[in-house]
């Protein structure tokens, strides 16, 4: 099993380049075809929208729109040529943006973005796009954080375990991954008030599934007893040198909301490593 089909957003936002190389990478190694999607906060001059503003200021805002999307697509293809990828596409689609995103995440095996921005210049729009592809697409979620080098993303997984849905999903969009990992560990956490629960029988069962798989991995049962689930689980990829964890994302509106006891929302604000989602 392995990925045939990997799509990275890139947009004006300087951390495109860490997800380009990330993508790029897992592509080579996956022999995928890497696809970039370049959609931006809307900007289309419609003929409304021009009728209404000076000459000048339509010229200047098409030759930033168009100068913008030269510099990500430059990006774009310097990152597949330095992992000597040909098998590359490269798509800026008009109209709704969110919409465009959608549609071409379902075309791919897997997405690959950047962690949710914080409070600034088109933070909004961006966790927009995120949170759309991961609830909408039916698709899985590479999130790659804003700062640090991930040479490696799969070679130690922490498996982050709950018996739900998600979770499930979570683990076999995984499995391309998984299958390549040295080391995986699979972590059920319970806390004691019982708002977050993980138990070490199912996580026992997932491990044996991922055995029929090929995939040797350890059960590891976690008690949060005196720090939230959500830093506990940070800790512990610390810990144990993980450089990719696997969870489901248990959002039911906003990913930034707090719900689902916040797990979803502290891994997303405080990630230290590529982390896998699927809804």
């Amino acid at each position: 099993m392995s990925y045939r089909s990997l799509l990275v957003q890139v947009d004006d936002n300087s951390q495109s380049d860490r997800r380009i190389s990330v993508a790029a990478r897992l592509a080579r190694l996956h022999d995928a075809e890497l696809q970039g999607i370049y959609v931006t906060p809307a900007r289309e001059m419609t003929p409304f929208t021009s009728a209404m503003l000076p000459d000048s200021v339509v010229a200047q805002r098409l030759r930033d729109t168009g100068e913008a999307q030269a510099r990500a697509e430059q990006r774009f293809r310097a990152g597949a040529a330095a992992e000597q990828l040909t098998a590359i596409s490269w798509s800026a689609p008009a109209g709704p943006a969110l919409d465009a995103a959608v549609v071409h995440a379902r075309r791919a095996d897997i997405v690959v973005a950047g962690q949710p921005l914080p409070e600034g210049e088109h933070a909004g729009f961006a966790n927009d796009i995120m949170n759309g592809i991961l609830m909408q697409a039916g698709r899985p979620l590479l999130l790659v954080p804003h700062s640090g080098d991930f040479p490696v993303v799969g070679q130690n997984a922490l498996i982050a375990w709950k018996e739900t849905r998600e979770s499930a999903r979570a683990v076999s969009d995984a499995l391309p991954l998984l299958k390549r990992a040295e080391r995986v560990v699979v972590m059920p956490v319970s806390s004691p008030d019982g708002s977050y629960s993980g138990d070490a029988q199912s996580a026992a069962g997932i491990a044996a599934w991922l055995a029929r798989h090929g995939i040797a991995s350890k059960v590891r049962a976690e008690v949060a007893d005196d720090i939230d689930v959500g830093n506990l689980l940070l800790s512990r990829v610390s810990d144990l040198a993980t450089d990719l964890l696997v969870m489901g994302a248990y959002s039911r509106a906003r990913l930034a909301e707090r719900v689902a006891g916040g797990v979803t929302r502290v891994i997303l604000e405080s990630m230290t490593v590529p982390v896998l989602m699927s809804h």
